[in-house]
Parts: C-alpha cells; structure tokens; sequence
C-alpha cells in the first residue's frame, strides 16, 4: 500500500522533565524527585518520530541551534528515516522546555523560544509553497511567534488547495487573550483543528464543552478532533459530532507527548488509507503513555 508523505512544521527543542511532586515548593528549598528525564521534545518532535515508527515518509520543517544537540537531533531524525532537508540548524542555542509533574499526571512548562523565533512564515513557505498531495501538521505554533504573523494565514489557503492540512496550536505562554484571534483567523483556513479540551474550551471562552461545540460548528468549516485524555476524543463537523472511548491504559510511564503521539496516529489513517480512523489514534497514544516510544527519544 502506498502511503502519503506527511510533513511536520514545528518546534523541537530539549525536554526536561521532573517529578513528581505533590505541591509546588516554597521558594528558596529544595525538593528531591523520584526521576528527572533528558530527551528530545516538542510537538513536531514527537509527531514526526512516531509518523516515521509507523512507517511513513515523514518530514520535519523545523530548526535548532547548531550547537552540539541540534546536531544530534538532526542526526538522530537521519537514523529514524524522517527528512531532514528543511531542518535547519541556526547559529545560537537550541530551545528548552522544562517540565514538572504532578502526582496526578498532571503537568506544567518552562519553555524559551531561542533560535525558534528564525521559524516563520516566510521560512516555512520558502520550503512548502510547491508541495502537493501531503498531509501537513503545523503544531506547537504556541511557541513559534514567527507564526503568529497574519500571512500564515495566506500560505495555508494556498496549501489546502493541494494537500490535507492540520493544526495543534498547543496551549500559549503569553495568554489567550493574544492568541485566541491568532488562533480563530486559522481555523477555516484548514482541515483539522487538533486541540485537547482545555485548548478548545479556552479558544472559544467558554466553560462546558457542548455549547463549545455548537458555536465551533456554526463558526468554522474545519473539522475538529478534540483530545480527552483517558475520557477519550470528540470528533465534530458541521453534521456530525462523536465521543470515542479511549482503551484504558496500563502502566502510566510518560503522559509528556502523548497529544502528539495522538495527532500522528490520526494522521495515519488518512495517509495511510484514507479513513478517518479514530480507533488507531487512541492505540498509538496509548502505547506512548505506556513508554513504547521513549527508546527512539531518550539521549
């Protein structure tokens, strides 16, 4: 069977995470964890390792500092199978995200832009404006304020005219009340919205999902895929709107990514054949959060 390429435009960068805890310390003291991880990360990281673990033709649209990590990240994506050829390593440091767990498996992110501010519009366009017949996931634009300019909305139109677009914008660090109008002049201008549910509640300002869902639909014309967590996902369009139930999981080892893991797994139904296979995206995220992934991203 033929499969679609599918092209990842996003961030990488370091992945820091520590925990767990159960409250957050007071300033000054000092905390012992049971585990602190060191691995690669960011949305577009981790979708585009997983896409490639499926067997994809996947490449990454990205960039990294051209110190000693960006060029492992590179040369580690080499051996995955993903193209490389649009991943750019820049002079200064690659980014880092910091992320603390609670004992709930709940989570928060200390992040910095760094050389990720080089990824814009005109970057990504430069690379893309061509391309036909794929499937292409912008993700972790929360951190890519090259992306929040007006004309990406302008490449997107372009783009959808001959390839399947998707979009996880990730939760932003300066506030929905910037964002919010960054994400909305975005939503019809592709074909899936990938957000979790508390992404989606806060785009659209309000507090139960269901009334969420009833103005998405009347406002845009993308379809949207909405991640539950264990609850599992909401599939929604103009005439249709389902809740998938997510297989229960076993040992919890890594929730960090699994989001992303999700996406690919979405991706890979409508790559690999063409059906929107919601069924697949639960599994693939499941085996994330059981670890079955950490070898190909752990340094």
């Amino acid at each position: 069977m033929k499969l679609d390429r599918v092209i990842v435009v996003g961030n990488v960068n370091v992945d820091i995470i520590a925990g767990s805890i159960d409250r957050w310390p007071a300033w000054g003291t000092e905390v012992g964890v049971d585990s602190i991880e060191v691995r690669i990360g960011g949305q577009a990281a981790n979708s585009a390792v997983v896409l490639s673990r499926l067997g994809f033709p996947v490449e990454i649209v990205t960039v990294a500092g051209d110190d000693f990590i960006g060029k492992g990240f590179k040369a580690r994506f080499t051996e995955l199978g993903i193209d490389v050829s649009d991943f750019e390593l820049l002079k200064g440091r690659t980014p880092f995200s910091i992320a603390i767990t609670h004992s709930s498996n709940e989570r928060s992110f200390f992040s910095n832009e760094s050389v990720m501010r080089s990824l814009d519009v005109d970057f990504v366009a430069d690379r893309l404006r061509e391309t036909k017949g794929a499937h292409i996931l912008f993700c972790g634009i929360n951190v890519l304020r090259g992306l929040h300019e007006d004309k990406l909305r302008s490449l997107m139109d372009v783009l959808k005219e001959d390839n399947t677009l998707y979009l996880d914008t990730g939760w932003p660090t300066n506030g929905w009340e910037y964002f919010r109008p960054k994400v909305s002049n975005l939503l019809s201008s592709v074909d899936w919205f990938l957000p979790n549910e508390a992404e989606f509640l806060s785009l659209m300002q309000l507090e139960y999902l269901e009334e969420a869902v009833q103005i998405y639909k009347s406002d845009y014309t993308s379809r949207a895929l909405i991640k539950m967590g264990s609850r599992g996902s909401m599939l929604m369009g103009k005439d249709q709107c389902e809740f998938h139930h997510a297989e229960k999981t076993g040992d919890i080892v890594d929730t960090i990514g699994a989001g992303d893991a999700f996406n690919a797994g979405f991706i890979s139904g409508l790559a690999g054949n063409g059906r929107i296979d919601i069924a697949t995206a639960h599994a693939v995220a499941k085996d994330w959060i059981e670890g079955k992934y950490r070898t190909y991203i752990t340094f």
